[in-house]
C-alpha cells in the first residue's frame, strides 16, 4: 500500500485549539487526522518515524532504537486502548441517534484527553532515552525546526488581525463539521462564524507559552546526558504544559472550551434528515474499522 505522508499543515493545525475541540467532541477518531482509520493506524510505524525524522536525522543505532520504540508503543496502543477508542466511538454512535448534550461533549472530551495522556505516560521514558542520544548536531537541528514552526504560527497568529484570524478559525471548524455531517446550511455555517467570533482570542498568550516551555525543554535538552532527571523533568513537560499558563489563562480556555462543546451541540441539534444519516454512516464507519482493528491485532497474537 502507498505510504500518505503527513502534509505540513497538519501539524501546523494543532494550533487551532477549537478546531481540535470540535473534531474531538465528534470521534475520537480525528485524533488519526480525520482520515481513514484503519490506512492511518496501519501505517502509524512508518509514520510515526517519519515524524521523528523530520525534526532530526537519525543514525542507525538511533533509528533502530526509534523503531523499537514505535513498535514496543503500537503493542501497547492496540492491545490496551483500541478497546477503549472502539467502545467511546460505539458510545459517540448510538448519542448520534439523539441531541448531543453539551456535557455529553465535555464528558467525551474529557476521555479523550485521558487517553492521550495515558499515551503520553506511555512513550515519554523511551522517548526520553532516545532524546538523550542526539549529538549536539541534532539538537541544534531539532530547535531548528522548531524556530520555523515558531516563525509560521507567528505569522499566521499575530501576522493578521483578530477578525482575520478569527475567519480562518471559522472555516477551519466548518470544515470539521463537514467531514461528519456534509455539507452545512447557510444558517449552521452562521452560528459556526458567530459563536467562533464571541471567543477569546489566546494567540498572543498561546505563542508566549509556547516558547517558555520550548526555552525549559532547550534548558533540558543542553543538560541531558549529566541530569539524572532528565526522564522525570521531559515526562513532566509533556504531561504538565499548563505550568507555563499566565495568570488567568486556564480559565480563558476553559471558557472557550465551553462555548465550543456548547457550539458543536447547537450544531449537531440542527442536522438535517441527510445530514444525520451521513453523520451516522460516518461514526459507524469508524466504530467498525477499530473493531476491524482490534479483530487484526487478536489474530496476529495468535500467530506469534
Amino acid at each position: 500500500m502507498r505510504h500518505i505522508k503527513p502534509s505540513h499543515a497538519l501539524k501546523w493545525s494543532r494550533g487551532w485549539s477549537a478546531l481540535r475541540l470540535v473534531l474531538t467532541s465528534l470521534l475520537v477518531a480525528t485524533l488519526l487526522g480525520g482520515c481513514v482509520i484503519r490506512v492511518v493506524y496501519n501505517q502509524l510505524d512508518w509514520l510515526a518515524l517519519w515524524y521523528v525524522e523530520d525534526y532530526f536525522d537519525l543514525d542507525r543505532a538511533q533509528e533502530e532504537k526509534a523503531r523499537a520504540l514505535i513498535d514496543r508503543t503500537l503493542a501497547w496502543h492496540r492491545a490496551t486502548q483500541l478497546p477503549r477508542y472502539a467502545s467511546l466511538s460505539r458510545e459517540l454512535l448510538k448519542a448520534a441517534e439523539g441531541p448531543m448534550s453539551e456535557t455529553f461533549i465535555a464528558d467525551r472530551y474529557a476521555e479523550v484527553v485521558e487517553l492521550l495522556d495515558d499515551l503520553f505516560r506511555r512513550v515519554c521514558p523511551d522517548m526520553a532515552s532516545l532524546l538523550q542520544t542526539l549529538s549536539d548536531e541534532q539538537v541544534e537541528d531539532l530547535f531548528a525546526q522548531l524556530a520555523e514552526e515558531n516563525e509560521d504560527l507567528e505569522e499566521d497568529y499575530s501576522g493578521i488581525s483578530r477578525e482575520e484570524r478569527r475567519a480562518k478559525q471559522g472555516k477551519a471548524i466548518i470544515r470539521a463539521f463537514r467531514r461528519f455531517t456534509g455539507p452545512l446550511n447557510p444558517a449552521q455555517e452562521a452560528l459556526i462564524r458567530s459563536e467562533t467570533e464571541k471567543s477569546h482570542d489566546l494567540s498572543a498568550d498561546w505563542l508566549r507559552r509556547r516558547a517558555a516551555w520550548q526555552q525549559e525543554f532547550r534548558v533540558l535538552m543542553d543538560g541531558r546526558t549529566a541530569n539524572p532527571d532528565f526522564e522525570a523533568r521531559f515526562t513532566d513537560l509533556v504531561l504538565n504544559p499548563n505550568q507555563f499558563d499566565s495568570p488567568g489563562y486556564r480559565a480563558i480556555v476553559q471558557d472557550n472550551q465551553r462555548r465550543f462543546f456548547q457550539l458543536a451541540s447547537d450544531v449537531l441539534g440542527t442536522l438535517s434528515p441527510g445530514q444525520a444519516k451521513h453523520l451516522q454512516k460516518r461514526l459507524t464507519t469508524d466504530a467498525n474499522d477499530f473493531d476491524a482493528l482490534i479483530r487484526a491485532g487478536k489474530s496476529q497474537s495468535r500467530g506469534q
